[in-house]
């Protein structure tokens, strides 16, 4: 019989089996329950249990201690890694991100420092119990993210939380409970104070959500957009009244399909929110220094935001310039954004007659070539070797040989030859 890898799933199960066996408390915890409990297939599965951090380490000796302090245990089991977390309750959050200290506590007490009531159950799966302190299936059934206990206390210890509450809410469509919604909307400029990379992350996992558009409003609509974006956002009804959420529903972003690139969906949320501004050589370096952007995700956005004007112009374009630009490696996000905001039939066409062709094509004349033929390195050098691969591109050329005849032609012309 093929002896077959376990899953995270099955890792999970049997280290909770452990843990029980033993006469532990233990349950699956947080995001795994939620998404179990939305018909949605778990990336992952963490384990709370009230064992502390030495009794998990003795039954499962590989084992990684990541914050001892704060009971959590890193298991090593199967190939996969499992969280596991001891009850605790926090202790104050005096940087607006993390508790300073933790105490070791009962899975009741430990619901109740959890942020949102849809994160906070817990799930027995050997014997089919739901535990929930928090009110959390409830609001599941009824698409609400609401926070536990306190809004204002949950988001004054961690600032970070009102963008997750965006997130959930973009990524299940849900709404945000009232009492949460208004304490956001009261701390909002707090989320200058987390460190730019969370903020970041947060806004590409709202660009990744299904309901993108209405996680971008839902900023908007709260102030956050605001205190994360580098420049002012101006969008206004006809009338002149501000409302973001018709300006997106009419946008480029609410054209895009859900599982688009985080590059195309950053190209059409700049155009959304600040199309006057992504001209700007400078709008791009401040975009990512606020979102703490890679290189690679704001040179390839900058550059589909560039190029998208030729595309639209591309019957001003010589067919060599249109080869060039399919032959860069950005350009399936480029073509993906523009036929998804432009039905443009007889481009789709053409596009596909240039691909037939060959758009990157090995050069019929290379450096060495011109060498050969007497040509001198100078000013005319690249200059020629441009002009005789666009001549290629453009179909100027049957072979190699034509291309050749009208290399020794532009070499005769150089100043001193013979």
């Amino acid at each position: 019989m093929p002896n077959h890898p376990m899953t995270s799933r099955q890792c999970a199960l049997d280290i909770m089996r452990r843990l029980q066996s033993e006469g532990f408390e233990a349950y699956w915890a947080g995001g795994c329950v939620r998404d179990q409990l939305l018909g949605v297939d778990p990336k992952d599965y963490d384990v709370a249990t009230n064992a502390r951090p030495l009794d998990i380490r003795a039954l499962f000796p590989h084992s990684q201690t990541v914050g001892a302090a704060f009971g959590v245990v890193i298991v090593h089991y199967q190939g996969h890694t499992t969280e596991v977390a001891t009850f605790r309750t926090d202790g104050a959050y005096r940087d607006g991100r993390r508790p300073e200290s933790v105490q070791f506590a009962t899975a009741c007490d430990d619901a109740q420092r959890r942020d949102f009531t849809i994160n906070g159950m817990f799930f027995d799966p050997i014997h089919s119990t739901l535990v929930d302190y928090v009110g959390g299936q409830r609001d599941a059934a009824n698409k609400l993210i609401r926070a536990i206990g306190d809004p204002h206390a949950r988001f004054a210890e961690d600032h970070l939380r009102m963008m997750r509450a965006i997130r959930f809410a973009a990524r299940f469509n849900f709404d945000i409970e009232p009492a949460t919604f208004a304490a956001i909307q009261h701390l909002h400029e707090k989320i200058k104070l987390i460190s730019r990379e969370r903020i970041g992350l947060e806004l590409k996992g709202i660009l990744a959500a299904a309901h993108r558009v209405r996680g971008i409003a839902l900023l908007a609509q709260t102030g956050l957009l605001s205190d994360i974006w580098p420049v002012s956002i101006e969008l206004h009804r006809r009338d002149g009244s501000p409302d973001i959420s018709d300006m997106l529903k009419a946008g480029w972003l609410a054209k895009l399909p859900p599982t688009s690139a985080f590059e195309i969906s950053l190209t059409a949320l700049v155009h959304d929110l600040s199309e006057n501004k992504a001209a700007d050589p400078q709008f791009w370096p401040k975009l990512q220094s606020q979102l703490m952007l890679s290189n690679d995700e704001i040179s390839s956005a900058a550059w589909i935001s560039r190029h998208l004007h030729d595309l639209r112009q591309w019957h001003s374009l010589a067919r060599s310039e249109l080869k060039r630009l399919m032959s860069h490696p950005k350009f399936p996000l480029l073509d993906k954004l523009y036929f998804c905001i432009h039905e443009d039939t007889e481009l789709q066409k053409f596009l596909s007659e240039l691909s037939a062709e060959g758009v990157k094509p090995e050069p019929f004349i290379t450096g060495a070539d011109l060498i050969l033929m007497g040509a001198r390195p100078g000013p005319d050098f690249k200059q020629w070797l441009n002009t005789l691969y666009d001549m290629q591109l453009a179909n100027a050329f049957a072979d190699k040989q034509e291309a050749m005849v009208r290399a020794r032609a532009m070499v005769a012309s150089q100043p001193g030859q013979p």
